[in-house]
């Protein structure tokens, strides 16, 4: 049983014990409802088993589950005359974390949030789903619902808004508009992205022909996905700007590529249709960022921060 717990892994001197038997059912029962068919079933084909095991002995297993505070509850089946399924609701095993720990592991949490590819945070969260399950601790449970932004989201839908932007491909989605209400968006998906504690998808919206963001709390469903192999980005509106990064730890967005590199300075192609989302871009990084061309864009920049500037300066 000890090798067991370590290793998952058992010496076949030790498979025909009863207690090993009765462990394995139990995590059967705890993963979803099963019959004692299926049981039979799960133990032959199990390769630390490969045995037959008789209903009365599932029985006295199932039995011992509930005598050690294992709420065990049966349903009929539908498939044959009085056939049940188990399986465990709730039992006694579960692990206890401190209030500490929970503060610790919600700072990783947020670290990972922010500073992680989304896919890493998708899985993160779920992660921690199943930790809540686990403890089934109220404090836990407050904590999750206070850090967690997916905490009301459809993650089959992120799961595939995902794999859409890892593939670019061309998303139509159902997107419940603040000003048009209902509407198909055609877009084509670049990134998943958490900004000022929302998050979105940023892609190229074919309605209009430009970069945008959109809120992922908006969107309803997915109506349909084309591949990027099938699809045709419009040109005739995009901008290529060249920049040079410092910082060699800035990552790249899905439309800017390396053109060359000299030691920690690499001269970088942005390409966008959309100068808001751009100029946002440049001012998150800052003095890590210099724009180099086209000139017309440099100094429409310049002049824009100018004007914030003396914005700033007369409040002041």
């Amino acid at each position: 049983m000890r090798q067991y717990f370590k290793t998952k892994e058992v010496s076949y001197n030790a498979i025909f014990y009863s207690a090993f038997k009765a462990l394995i059912v139990l995590e059967l029962l705890m993963q979803s409802p099963k019959t004692l068919d299926e049981l039979c079933d799960a133990l032959i084909k199990s390769p630390h088993v490969k045995s037959n095991i008789s209903k009365d002995t599932l029985r006295v297993y199932i039995n011992s589950f509930k005598i050690a505070g294992c709420k065990v509850e049966k349903k009929l089946t539908g498939e044959k005359h009085r056939e049940y399924a188990y399986f465990i609701k709730e039992n006694p095993f579960r692990p206890v974390i401190s209030n500490l720990q929970i503060e610790k592991l919600f700072d990783i949490y947020d670290v990972i949030m922010y500073n992680m590819p989304f896919e890493e945070f998708l899985n993160t969260d779920i992660l921690f789903r199943k930790f809540m399950e686990c403890f089934n601790n109220p404090v836990f449970n407050e904590a999750y619902c206070a850090h967690s932004l997916l905490k009301d989201m459809d993650f089959d839908l992120l799961r595939t808004l995902e794999q859409c932007c890892q593939e670019n491909s061309l998303v139509t989605v159902l997107y419940n508009s603040p000003r048009s209400g209902l509407k198909e968006i055609p877009i084509i998906a670049h990134q998943m992205k958490i900004q000022s504690d929302k998050l979105y998808i940023e892609g190229f919206g074919m309605e209009y022909n430009q970069e945008a963001i959109f809120l992922l709390n908006r969107i309803v469903k997915i109506t349909n996905i084309v591949s990027s192999a099938n699809i045709k980005m419009p040109e005739d509106n995009m901008i290529d700007v060249i920049c040079e990064f410092y910082d060699s730890d800035i990552e790249l967005t899905p439309n800017e590529t390396v053109i060359s590199q000299t030691d920690s300075v690499r001269t970088v192609m942005h390409k966008t249709s959309n100068k808001v989302l751009n100029n946002h871009r440049f001012l998150q990084l800052a003095q890590n960022c210099k724009i180099i061309s086209p000139q017309e864009y440099r100094d429409e920049f310049i002049t824009g921060l100018k004007n914030v500037k003396g914005i700033y300066e007369y409040g002041k």
